[in-house]
């Protein structure tokens, strides 16, 4: 039962990171490998408001979505935009020089020692067959509130409507008069502030260092596919499914083949459905 609860929030945490990827993957039609950084970058500003700055937990990871969100728009105006019409193929290396800039400059700034976040846990409580803190519960709650209010602006907002037209035809919605630019910026600010929150979460339930993001990208990269690179919601399920086979598999395995085991769980689906778990087979990608 532990290993499930353990499973639980790492799910939501891969769900949170995995949904912002597929959210670029869509609308911006190429694979950002640099989204792994944008986690590191989270973590650590988070973890310096809190152990420098004393702020509270909440309001730091607040601050740390919203400079990483920032952070986002400007490298995508900066770095992304002068090759958007270069292919996908130039957008996904130049992402993959963006994460090692990003890498390097973390280090530079951070440092590359391993940092702890402060017990921020609060009071643990115990049951028959496992035990859960006021702090992982938390990560949990919060992992399903910021899903649903992502399901919300999606679908109840005119900027969420314009997002799911681009992701669906980005020229048919430029025809019909959708700000096109306008929704790449939305999409790119909502993709890394949740990168950014994922990010801090890591930190507080493991530790902080400059290797986050490319540990974390190769998870996020195997539930995008698990669940569809075509389906944001199949991105969430799949990366809730994911955490939670990561961490069952350490009731057989030792838990430092986590990584392998996902890889090896996301081969067995795609053997099946290479369309995705999530995805209707009939369903095809826009090239």
């Amino acid at each position: 039962m532990q290993n499930l609860i353990f499973g639980l929030i790492s799910g939501s945490i891969l769900a949170i990171a995995a949904v912002g990827f597929s959210m670029i993957r869509q609308t911006e039609g190429f694979i950002n490998i640099a989204h792994g950084q944008m986690l590191t970058v989270g973590a650590f500003v988070g973890f310096l408001l809190v152990s420098d700055a004393g702020m509270n937990v909440f309001v730091a990871g607040l601050v740390a979505m919203l400079v990483v969100g920032v952070l986002g728009v400007v490298l995508a105006r900066v770095v992304f935009d002068p090759v958007a019409g270069k292919g996908a193929l130039a957008q996904l290396f130049t992402s993959i020089g963006l994460a090692y800039v990003l890498y390097g400059l973390v280090r530079v700034i951070f440092g590359a020692k391993v940092q702890f976040f402060p017990n921020l846990f609060g009071r643990r409580f115990d049951f028959a067959s496992f035990n859960i803190t006021v702090g992982e519960l938390v990560i949990i709650g919060l992992a399903g509130v910021s899903t649903a209010a992502l399901h919300l602006f999606l679908t109840r907002t005119r900027t969420g409507t314009w997002i799911r037209a681009t992701a669906s035809n980005p020229e048919l919605a430029r025809l019909r008069g959708i700000p096109v630019e306008r929704v790449s910026r939305a999409v790119w600010f909502v993709a890394s502030a949740l990168a950014g929150m994922a990010g801090v979460m890591l930190g507080v339930i493991g530790n902080v260092n400059s290797e986050l993001g490319w540990t974390q990208i190769l998870m996020v990269l195997a539930a995008a596919v698990l669940g569809g690179l075509g389906s944001i919601y199949g991105v969430l399920a799949a990366g809730l499914l994911l955490g939670l086979v990561m961490d069952l598999s350490a009731l057989v395995i030792p838990s430092t083949w986590r990584l392998v085991v996902a890889f090896v769980a996301l081969v067995a689906v795609l053997v099946f459905r290479p369309q995705g778990l999530f995805v209707r087979a009939g369903r095809k990608e826009a090239a």
